[in-house]
Order: C-alpha cells, then sequence, then structure tokens
C-alpha cells in the first residue's frame, strides 16, 4: 500500500493558504495537508511536530522568512521537500531559495496546474528516495555477509553437520580479510541518462552488468562482488599489485562497454586490512572516483592523498570574504557573456564559452557539488538577464536545474548546458522565423485586399514584400490555408456579392469593378462559387428581403 504523504502550508495570506488547500485533489494524490502557518516561526514548530514530507511555503513573510525556516528545518530534517512561492520582483530571494535546497519554487499567482505538477514531481522523489533507501538498506544488510559466497560457505558448513552459530563477524575475520586488500567501485558514467530510466530497464541494465562483473569477478579470483547504492559495483581484491589491479580496473571498463553498451569508471582504494577497514576502504574508493568529474569518463581513478584534491577548498576558504567577491565576479562574468551569445542566437559563441568554463573548473579541480551549485546560479542568472532584455526567459529551466546535480563528469555537465542553450536558441528562432512569416504574409494581404480589383498578379504581389515568387506561393499556402488564386477570388466574389445586395448596378458593370474584365468569365467564376449566377443572386437576395 503507498504512503500518505504529510503536507505543511505557510503563508502569512490566508487566502493564499485557503487557495493551496482546495486548489489539488490531494486526497487522489495520497497526500494529507496536516498543519497550516502565518509565519516561519510557526511553520519550523509545525514541521518540529508533524515531521511532514512535504512544504509549501511563501518566501517572504514576518517574524522569520520561508528562507530561514527551510535552512533550520532541512537540517534538523534533510530529505525535506520545500517547495517555495516568491513575487514578481523577487527572483533574488527564488535564487536564494534553490541555493540553500528548496526542491522548486513557483511564482505568485500560483498556477494551480503547475502547482499540481511539482506536488507529483515531489511526490515521485519522495517514492524513489523510499525506494533508495529500502535499497540502501538491504545493500547494507548483504554486504554484512559481502557475498554469495560467503553464504554458500555457511550453507555447506551447515550440512556437513557443523552447527556454529551464524555470527557473520565470524565468518568474515575467517575470510582472510585480515590480510591486505584493495576495493574496487565501479560507477557509471552516464548517471543523467540512467537516471531517466524507468524502473524495469535499470534492473535489466543492472543484473546485465552483474552477471557481467560476477564473472569477470570469479576469474580473477574477488573476493566479492556486489551491487552497492544506485550505479555502483564493489570488487574485493587481494594478492596483487597495483599495477595489476589497475589493469583489472581497465578490463573491467572495456567489458562492461563491450556487452552492455555503458559507460563506466573505476575508483581504486588504497591498501587496508581487516574488518574493521572496511568503511575506510570503502570511502577511499569513492574519494578516488570522485576524481571522475574533472578527469573523465572511462577511466581509472587510483586514491591518493586527499589534502592535494582539495586543495582549492582550502585556498578558498583561507581567502574568505575576498575569495567570495572574486567567485560572485567571475560568475556575473561568465553570466553576461553567455547571456549575450544566446540573445544573439550565435551558437558557435555558446559552445566556445561553456567549453573555456569548463576547462576553468577543471583547471581550479571544482569538485561535483561545487561546480553544480555554480551552473544552478549560472542558468538562473541567464534565465533572469534575457527577461531583462526582453528575451524569452531559459525554456524547461526547472528541468535543467534538476539535472545539473546528477551530471557525473564535467564533460557531461557541459554537454547538458550545451544542449539546453542551443535548443534554447533554436527555438526561439524559430518563434522569430515563424513571427516574421506572419508578418510577411500580413503584409501581403494587406497589399492584396487594396488591389484585388485591379489586375493582380502573383508577381506583382511576391515583388512587394521581397519573396521569390515560388517562396511566396508555399508560404502564403501554409499561413492562409489556401493559395493566392482561391484568395484573390474568394475577395473578389464576396464584394461582388455586396454590390449585388445593395445596388442596381448592371452585371456586366460589376465584372470589372471586382477585377474581372471579362463579364461571360466572371459569371462562370461566380456560379463556380456561389451555386448560381450574379443575376440569379440578386433576385433570391430581393425575394427573401420581400418576405
Amino acid at each position: 500500500m503507498s504512503s500518505i504523504y504529510k503536507v505543511v502550508l505557510v503563508d502569512d495570506e490566508p487566502i493564499i493558504l485557503r487557495s493551496l488547500k482546495v486548489a489539488l485533489p490531494w486526497e487522489e494524490m495520497q497526500m494529507q495537508i496536516v498543519g497550516e502557518a502565518a509565519n516561519g516561526e510557526q511553520g519550523l514548530q509545525l514541521i518540529q511536530a508533524h515531521k511532514p514530507d512535504v512544504v509549501i511555503s511563501d518566501i517572504r513573510m514576518p517574524v522569520m522568512d520561508g528562507i530561514s525556516m527551510m535552512k533550520e528545518a532541512l537540517h534538523q530534517q534533510p530529505s525535506l521537500v520545500f517547495v517555495l512561492l516568491s513575487g514578481y520582483g523577487e527572483f533574488e530571494y527564488a535564487r536564494e531559495a534553490l541555493r540553500y535546497g528548496a526542491s522548486d519554487y513557483l511564482l505568485k499567482p500560483v498556477d494551480h496546474e503547475e502547482l499540481e505538477t511539482v506536488m507529483r514531481e515531489a511526490r515521485s522523489r519522495l517514492e524513489q528516495e523510499a525506494e533508495r533507501q529500502s535499497e540502501k538498506d538491504y545493500l547494507t544488510r548483504s554486504a554484512q555477509a559481502l557475498s554469495s559466497l560467503l553464504r554458500e560457505r555457511l550453507i555447506s558448513s551447515m550440512l556437513e553437520g557443523n552447527n556454529k552459530p551464524y555470527n557473520p563477524t565470524y565468518w568474515l575475520q575467517g575470510w582472510d580479510l585480515e590480510h591486505p586488500y584493495v576495493m574496487l567501485v565501479v560507477g557509471f558514467d552516464d548517471t543523467l541518462e540512467v537516471n531517466r530510466w524507468s524502473q524495469e530497464d535499470r534492473r535489466l541494465w543492472f543484473f546485465a552488468v552483474g552477471n557481467v562483473l560476477s564473472e569477470y569477478g570469479g576469474k580473477r579470483g574477488a573476493l566479492t562482488v556486489f551491487p552497492f547504492r544506485s550505479g555502483e559495483w564493489v570488487l574485493l581484491l587481494q594478492n596483487s599489485n597495483m599495477q595489476e589491479t589497475e589493469q583489472t580496473a581497465g578490463e573491467i571498463i572495456t567489458l562492461v562497454k563491450i556487452c552492455t553498451k555503458l559507460s563506466c569508471s573505476v575508483g581504486i582504494s588504497r591498501q587496508h586490512s581487516g574488518l574493521d577497514a572496511l568503511f575506510a576502504c570503502y570511502r577511499s574508493a569513492q574519494q578516488a572516483l570522485l576524481a571522475r568529474f574533472t578527469g573523465g569518463r572511462e577511466r581509472v581513478y587510483v586514491d591518493a592523498d586527499t589534502a592535494s584534491a582539495s586543495a582549492w577548498l582550502q585556498e578558498a576558504e583561507a581567502g574568505g570574504a575576498s575569495a567570495d567577491r572574486s567567485a560572485s565576479a567571475a560568475l556575473l562574468h561568465w553570466e553576461q557573456r553567455l547571456t549575450e551569445a544566446v540573445a544573439g542566437f550565435d551558437r558557435s559563441r555558446i559552445s566556445i564559452l561553456l567549453e573555456e568554463l569548463i576547462n576553468e573548473l577543471r583547471n581550479k579541480s571544482k569538485g561535483q557539488e561545487d561546480a553544480a551549485a555554480m551552473m544552478i546560479e549560472l542558468v538562473v542568472g541567464i534565465s533572469r538577464r534575457l527577461s531583462d532584455l526582453s528575451e524569452e526567459p531559459l525554456m524547461s529551466i526547472k528541468e535543467l536545474i534538476s539535472h545539473i546535480p546528477l551530471c557525473g563528469t564535467l564533460d557531461e555537465l557541459e554537454l547538458l548546458l550545451r544542449q539546453s542553450l542551443l535548443e534554447h536558441t533554436g527555438r526561439t528562432l524559430r518563434v522569430s522565423a515563424r513571427e516574421d512569416e506572419v508578418r510577411t504574409i500580413q503584409k501581403a494581404i494587406e497589399y492584396i485586399s487594396g488591389r484585388f480589383h485591379h489586375d493582380l498578379s502573383i508577381d506583382e504581389v511576391s515583388e512587394f514584400i521581397g519573396l521569390s515568387c515560388s517562396h511566396f506561393c508555399v508560404l502564403f499556402k501554409k499561413e492562409s490555408g489556401v493559395t493566392f488564386l482561391e484568395y484573390v477570388t474568394k475577395l473578389r466574389i464576396e464584394r461582388a456579392c455586396s454590390i449585388l445586395r445593395n445596388t442596381d448596378v448592371k452585371v456586366y458593370q460589376i465584372a470589372p469593378l471586382v477585377g474581372y474584365q471579362d463579364a461571360k468569365y466572371f459569371t462562370q467564376v461566380f456560379r463556380k462559387m456561389i451555386g448560381m449566377t450574379p443575376s440569379e443572386y440578386r433576385t433570391t437576395i430581393q425575394v427573401e428581403a420581400e418576405h
């Protein structure tokens, strides 16, 4: 049975609270509003009392604002999903909210359909997190026995009549872990792509990878091979020097790519001994794999002294406020340059600037978390600048922001940003081109309306609007739904009908008034469109008027 997720509403405007309560089918979405508050301080008390899953809160409120409340609440309950509301002109608050952990933000007045979409996404995130936690708990329990090999050894011992108590620690200590070993953590490079898969697709691919690694690990004498967390596999190796271990890791990368078409990298831990060192060993391999973010995909990374890896952090911390100012100035610099390129539809310039930016992050050894935070600020800033220039803000910015932290490498991050910015320019160009086409045809229609009673030709109109005759014909049909001749004929016959209804002008005299020099031909065209001759039409109208 699915869980009922608890929701707390916080806003100092009673009308907003009432609107939020009735805006959505909460029960249908398996969500329940458990409390309402008028300011951040009351909201924090409700959060502490009810332990909700989702909080919808205004940013600007008396006593305690929404961002301050969110910081404190997330410190106590990191898994809490925050959706913040802000008015126009408060974009800086919204950007700060995203930086400090908000899952999403909405502009006031709140669009109910958009709110429902955000709530359903929040529920999906909560369900995925619950599933990941369940998986983690299961894998943690499994890791205590480490592998099917150990379970088989235990069962064999019991079948032989050795009634030793089931004590995982006992069995692991007898499993040569007192001798030096290293851990390999295999991580998928395409994390963004993998996260787009359905749960069923993930299971199928992970099953395939498990088979490949288990078979290879068996041949290499691995102590164990097992999945850990989402998209990671762990191998324990003994009795091999670092050169052999790196060769093994390289073969794993190649084998996984050949058998599953998936790209992966491998982090190798420093050497450890003893059961108690398993956690430190895993952290060491994981630390090695973090270098993939700047080093790139499909590579082997070996853990080294972590102090050098985080030197840039120490330098930044030592710089204090001046470093913050420098980073802020650099961010504004990139915002301006990229905004100019996007607003100018300069696709090659966008690619060049992104390459320069990513290389700068790589040279500074920016970590994944810091680079992701910077990129989120950057795209929000670009979107704001585009709006200030009366341009369209970045399209699908919320989706883009949600994908940035999932990028496993700087190359993947660069690809994501390039695709998003180029797609934006492409769509904007198409909209602009479409608007130009509409304006051009409207200009042609206005010209036709003033000249249809003359001997008007396609060449004359196409020359007037500056298009080739063939291009004009295609564009006119696309915009108006009829050909040029059909459109002109319709105008002429409509004018003829008006003259017939409202005047006594002879039929043969009407023809030249609506652009036909041949009265007989005019009558033929009129009959084809109206279903009767001009004279019959006039008679019919007069009879109807008398009755």
